[in-house]
């Protein structure tokens, strides 16, 4: 995975994206058992007929999870390497079940004290990491599983979730459960080093070192070393002489045990090193390690895709969350009734492309869970147009540059995009098979729906004053532009475009728009197919302008979008220039961007503090010096997601929940350093600009 530094802007850089065809899937058979065997390590998989009992013995029953879980507070984080078919996953996973229901009692008790702020919140959340060189598919996964019918109620929800086969991290969150799982599909060593957080237990999995010398190297040691803590458990099946030493070497107390199943396994758990121990500053950045505040009350000001998301982020894990908005849910920007859902990549930035892929994939799940189809969403496709000969050489670069599956997108000809879209099209594109428009209000609005989530209505001005005065141990801010007017002293380089959108509507005394558009088609504008007989079709795209009111000029220029969607919408163009004085239905809203197109989404230093106590990365950022940064205490920032908040949105809801939470982020930490909102100011530092 490429990580390149994130005081480069993103939008600028010229490196080619190739990290993709790193990525090779399992190559395995079936066997006369129907037991999946690979290919890669001559091996099964695991005997059917004793797999569930050997993993709980060689794995589960050594973590000691149940008693662990009992007398942990916060979130919990568990490492696998090899997720193989997820069986080890799914049985965590009942483990955590069973636990969760002896403290059923004792969890509504302590929402109930939550909810009143009369006590200190807790997120008791498991965090199950798996890593894995060669995966599995979909199929496979769900054809491995279905050899254990007894886990069949949770085995088809991972298979639901369970994401294509693309590198990178992949962040899986379940409806009603205080459970994640977050699937990498990467080397090990790339794998562990963007990890950011402790690890409480390890299941050392995957084939033996005699079959996969690759995984059982010094390089995974010394990051497990450095990822764990006092007390963190391990569970390995294999006892090899090589392994056993090089763990203890590492600073685990170690148990070699023999189950009576002619199976030597190893458990032990992690004993601190005698004499001075890394700094964590070495591994990961001290800006993106905010010190951990105790949760009590927590609101997240802005009610939009930002806003609602983070809350129900926050929600899921038990937290109770006020969302405030002087206008009500989804007003804004997020007002829009159709917007565009897809990931618009970069045709040579991998760092960029890769943070949307995942947030594109992350968003899908959560449209699945919370929106039926045709309510407030439709996964109708959408092409994304080459309608320009700059647009075709963009897209052409991109498919050579990268290996990205066809499940995600892949290129058609003018001829499939007609059959695709049913109308007569002139250019192909490249086309999501899953991608297509959402409602980002009906979303919000059902996000929100969560007992843990109060809306308010009410208007900020001071925000400190509104912190101290309400006893917010947190405030997340997603106000998009406004969020300036409450951060005076802090360096947020956002920049408002105004979008307008026109409506058209199967009306008589109009021209009639063609009502056999089937999925969402984007050139310089979007159009999406009708829903409840009105199509909406923009946007413009206006910097410094803070007209609110909807303006012809602006309906025209969206007109002049129809000319890139096919034969029919430009027959409609010629029939709508003859009423250019008509008024047409719509509305307008800001965007709310950034300068290397990515959200700002994270913890907010203390500037003043850190120019001063980190002046030596004026010189050499790499010389940053290894102490802890001044962070504004609770303060997080939600924005910048300009128009691609749908992609964005639940990813970084995710990540900020994480910090809040103490959790390992969903995604890499080089990604979260890309998503920082100090980033743009560290850039300015380095180029001594400030």
């Amino acid at each position: 995975m490429k990580n390149p530094s994130f005081i480069e802007t993103t939008q600028n850089s010229s490196k080619k994206d190739t990290s993709q065809k790193q990525l090779r899937p399992a190559k395995i058979h079936w066997d006369q058992q129907g037991q999946p065997f690979s290919e890669d390590f001559n091996d099964i998989y695991f005997s059917a007929d004793s797999a569930i009992e050997e993993r709980r013995r060689i794995f589960i029953n050594p973590g000691r999870l149940q008693e662990r879980w009992q007398q942990h507070e916060g979130s919990f984080t568990l490492v696998e390497t090899g997720f193989g078919t997820g069986l080890n996953f799914i049985l965590t996973w009942l483990e955590w079940i069973a636990f969760q229901d002896s403290q059923k009692d004792n969890t509504q008790n302590q929402a109930i004290k939550n909810q009143a702020g009369s006590e200190q919140e807790v997120s008791n959340h498991l965090h199950f990491i798996s890593i894995e060189k060669y995966p599995l598919d979909k199929d496979q996964i769900a054809q491995a599983l279905a050899l254990f019918p007894q886990l069949k109620h949770l085995s088809v929800q991972l298979t639901e979730q369970y994401p294509l086969l693309i590198k990178g991290f992949h962040s899986l969150q379940f409806k009603d459960q205080n459970l994640s799982l977050t699937l990498i599909f990467d080397d090990i060593s790339s794998a562990l080093s963007q990890l950011n957080g402790s690890v409480d237990a390890w299941y050392l999995d995957g084939f033996p070192p005699a079959k996969n010398p690759d995984m059982w190297t010094d390089a995974l040691y010394v990051s497990m070393a450095q990822l764990s803590k006092e007390n963190t458990r391990i569970a390995t099946h294999t006892a090899d002489g090589d392994v056993r030493c090089a763990l203890s070497a590492a600073g685990f107390e170690l148990n070699k045990v023999n189950d009576g199943m002619e199976c030597e396994m190893l458990h032990g758990k992690f004993i601190q090193s005698q004499g001075p121990l890394a700094s964590t500053f070495d591994t990961l950045k001290p800006w993106l390690q905010p010190k951990p505040t105790v949760i009590k009350k927590i609101a997240i000001i802005g009610a939009g895709i930002a806003g609602c998301t983070t809350a129900y982020a926050l929600a899921r894990r038990g937290i109770a969350v006020t969302v405030i908005d002087q206008h009500g849910i989804a007003t804004e920007a997020s007002g829009n009734p159709q917007g565009a859902m897809y990931a618009k990549l970069a045709a040579g930035e991998a760092t960029h492309s890769e943070i949307y892929v995942q947030g594109y994939l992350q968003s899908l799940r959560w449209l699945h869970q919370h929106l039926e189809t045709g309510d407030g969403w439709d996964n109708c496709g959408l092409i994304q147009l080459a309608s320009t000969e700059k647009e075709a050489l963009r897209q052409k670069k991109f498919i050579a540059n990268t290996n990205y599956p066809k499940e995600l997108l892949h290129s058609i000809s003018a001829e499939q995009a007609s059959k695709i879209s049913g109308m007569t099209m002139n250019n192909g594109g490249l086309f999501f098979p899953e991608a297509g428009w959402v409602s980002p209000q009906r979303l919000c609005q059902q996000l929100v729906k969560h007992p843990l989530i109060t809306v308010e209505k009410n208007h900020i001005e001071d925000l400190a004053e509104f912190k101290k005065d309400n006893g917010y141990s947190h405030v997340i801010i997603a106000c998009a532009n406004q969020s300036q007017k409450l951060l005076k002293d802090c360096y947020l380089p956002t920049k408002s475009i105004r979008g307008q959108l026109t409506y058209l509507e199967q009306t008589n005394g109009k021209p009639q728009p063609p009502i056999g558009l089937k999925t969402v088609l984007c050139g310089k504008g979007y159009i999406a197919p009708a829903h409840q007989g009105k199509f909406c079709l923009g946007a413009s795209y206006n910097i410094k302008d803070d007209e609110t009111q909807m303006r012809l000029s602006d309906h025209q220029k969206n007109f002049n979008y129809l000319e890139d969607f096919g034969q029919e919408f430009q027959q409609l163009h010629q029939e709508l220039k003859e009423q250019a004085a008509e008024k047409f239905p719509g509305r307008t809203g800001f965007r709310c961007t950034t300068p290397d197109y990515l959200p700002m989404a994270g913890p907010l230093i203390n500037e003043q503090a850190f120019d001063q106590e980190f002046t030596a990365i004026r010189k050499n950022l790499a010389r940053y010096p290894r102490r802890a940064v001044k962070f504004h205490q609770g303060l997080y920032l939600n924005i910048g997601h300009g128009s691609r908040g749908l992609t964005s949105a639940p990813l970084c809801a995710e990540l900020i929940a994480s910090y809040i939470c103490g959790e390992n982020f969903p995604l890499a930490k080089s990604h979260a350093e890309s998503l920082l909102p100090a980033r743009f100011f560290i850039r300015e530092m380095v180029r001594n600009k400030r």
